[in-house]
């Protein structure tokens, strides 16, 4: 089995959202070795990478009922040691959304970079990989979530009805792309669940 990873000639930028040693559990672990072999294998122009931040009396507390003692929490280290020698930035945010870290300009950096194509990974595609696709799409970029570098810490169906709906919009890595310009793809061998 392998990943798909879009190939094209555009200026690409890898997310890889919420990768925060709490989130990693049993179910969803294996996600970090797919990513860990997408940044070996793949030439980015820039990796971001985020961890989610709660504060009390957030909306995250208000409506979503999380809160976690707004502890800013490490990034995995094993992620953390397949950036080294990459040109990466390390943001925090309050939001669902990666564009919304408040401790780094995102879209500053990505006009810098002059990234036009987005790939998305690791965590929650039904939450914040969604909300940042839907937001990378709107502004403009070419958008595709590694399903395969993605996952969840609940059921897998909300895995499953994620991926299912940003497939039939079109924005990620196996979406069915006929009609449109031709995809070439580099293929990953990626890891499965245990």
């Amino acid at each position: 089995m392998f990943i798909n990873i879009p190939y094209s000639w555009r200026k690409k930028a890898l997310f890889i959202i919420d990768v925060q040693e709490s989130f990693i559990l049993e179910r969803n672990k294996y996600i970090i070795e797919n990513i860990k072999k997408i940044v070996k294998e793949i030439e980015y122009d820039c990796i971001i990478t985020t961890t989610a931040l709660n504060k009390k009396d957030s909306l995250w507390e208000k409506q979503v009922g999380w809160y976690d003692a707004e502890k800013k929490e490490k990034i995995d280290e094993k992620i953390l040691e397949s950036l080294k020698n990459k040109n990466y930035f390390c943001g925090t945010k309050l939001a669902k959304s990666a564009f919304k870290c408040d401790d780094i300009n995102i879209k500053n950096i990505l006009k810098k970079h002059k990234i036009e194509e987005i790939h998305l990974t690791w965590f929650e595609t039904n939450d914040c990989i969604f909300a940042t696709a839907f937001e990378s799409f709107d502004l403009g970029y070419f958008t595709f979530v590694i399903e395969e570098a993605c996952e969840t810490g609940h059921t897998a169906l909300n895995h499953q009805y994620a991926l299912e709906l940003m497939q039939y919009i079109k924005i990620t890595n196996n979406s069915d792309f006929i009609g449109r310009e031709n995809m070439e793809f580099i293929k990953i061998k990626k890891s499965c669940k245990n």
